[in-house]
C-alpha cells in the first residue's frame, strides 16, 4: 500500500473501517506533525476508543523500576544497549496488550530515537492479535516512518499514513492575493 496523506478526521474513518476487518498483519503507521503529535496521537486513541500507551512515560517507569541511576550513569557514558535490552522486553510484554477487541495505539515515541528503538518491528508479530497503529510525529520515506525525521520505523509493507492539517489541503490551492485573503 502506498504513502497517504490526509487529515486526522479522514485517518480516524479509514482506521475504524481497517479495525471491523482485520488482515494476517494489522500494523499502521501514522505520521503526524510534530507541533502536534502528541495531542494528535490522543485524539487519534480517543476518537478510535482504542487503548493510548504513552511510550515516553511507560518506558521512563520501566527504566526507574529497573535502576534509574545506573540507566543514568550508562546512558552520560554513551552506553544505551542496556536501555535497548530493557525496552526490547518491556515492548515484548507491551506486544500482549494488542488484541483485537480494542486497537493499541503507540504515541509519544521521542526516547525510541534516543534509544535507536524500532517500535513497529518490536510490534510487527504481535499484530496478528489485532491492530495497532505507530503514531509519532515524523515524516515518511516510502514504507518506512521516520520519527523526527531520523529513526526509522519498518513494518515489512504495513501501511503508511501522513497526517496534514486540513489547512493544509487550502494551501495547496491556487494562492490568492492578499487582498483576496483580507476580503
Amino acid at each position: 500500500m502506498g504513502e497517504s496523506r490526509m487529515t486526522l478526521a479522514e485517518l480516524t474513518d479509514l482506521l475504524r473501517e481497517r479495525a471491523a476487518y482485520l488482515h494476517e498483519r494489522n500494523l499502521v503507521l501514522v505520521a503526524l506533525p510534530l507541533a502536534t503529535a502528541h495531542r494528535d496521537a490522543r485524539q487519534l486513541a480517543r476518537d478510535l476508543h482504542a487503548e493510548y500507551l504513552d511510550f515516553d512515560c511507560e518506558f521512563l517507569a520501566q527504566i526507574e523500576a529497573d535502576d534509574w541511576e545506573d540507566h543514568v550513569a550508562l546512558e552520560r557514558r554513551g552506553t544505551l544497549s542496556i536501555g535497548q535490552m530493557l525496552a526490547r522486553d518491556w515492548l515484548a510484554e507491551v506486544a500482549g496488550r494488542v488484541n483485537r477487541e480494542r486497537p493499541l495505539v503507540i504515541g509519544n515515541v521521542n526516547l525510541a530515537v534516543r534509544y535507536e528503538i524500532d517500535v513497529a518491528k518490536a510490534s510487527y508479530d504481535a499484530t496478528e492479535h489485532g491492530l495497532c497503529i505507530i503514531a509519532a510525529g515524523g515524516r515518511l520515506l516510502g514504507q518506512t516512518l521516520l520519527i523526527h525525521g531520523i529513526q526509522a520505523q519498518t513494518g515489512a509493507g504495513s501501511p503508511v499514513y501522513q497526517v496534514v492539517s486540513p489547512s493544509d489541503d487550502a494551501h495547496s490551492q491556487t494562492p490568492r492575493t492578499i487582498q483576496e485573503r483580507l476580503l
